[in-house]
């Protein structure tokens, strides 16, 4: 039914879920997964919420260590990406675009979940 599925976070607390409800499923459906995790391009110095790109960019790093082990755990293969953009609708849709996945995972805490053309294919 899915053969590849796409899990999209970003670095907030929550966003993890997502992962791990993509990687349950994707052991149930014996499929491969890809995680993007989005690197929004920071205005001007430094926003409230984030620090650096640079930042963002270690914690990304963390997060796909555990991916990485979790998915190793469940015996499922899976390839860890960045994704870079100033507009995240537009990132995230961009990245949906670009792998073909059979099934996307948005985490609902993060981002918001994208309208593409793949979604409604």
């Amino acid at each position: 039914m899915f053969h590849h599925l796409l899990i999209v976070i970003d670095d907030r607390a929550k966003a993890f879920r997502a992962v791990l409800v993509g990687l349950r499923l994707a052991r149930c459906l014996a499929a491969c997964v890809t995680v993007v995790f989005v690197v929004p391009a920071l205005p001007g110095a430094r926003e409230a919420r984030g620090g650096s790109s640079r930042d963002t960019v270690t914690r990304g790093r963390a997060v796909f260590e555990r991916v990485r082990r979790v998915a190793s755990a469940l015996g499922v293969t899976c390839t860890c990406r960045f994704a870079f953009g100033r507009d995240l609708d537009a990132t995230t849709a961009e990245v949906i675009e670009r792998n073909a996945c059979d099934l996307v995972i948005v985490s609902t805490d993060g981002l918001r979940p994208v309208r593409t053309k793949a979604a409604w294919r």
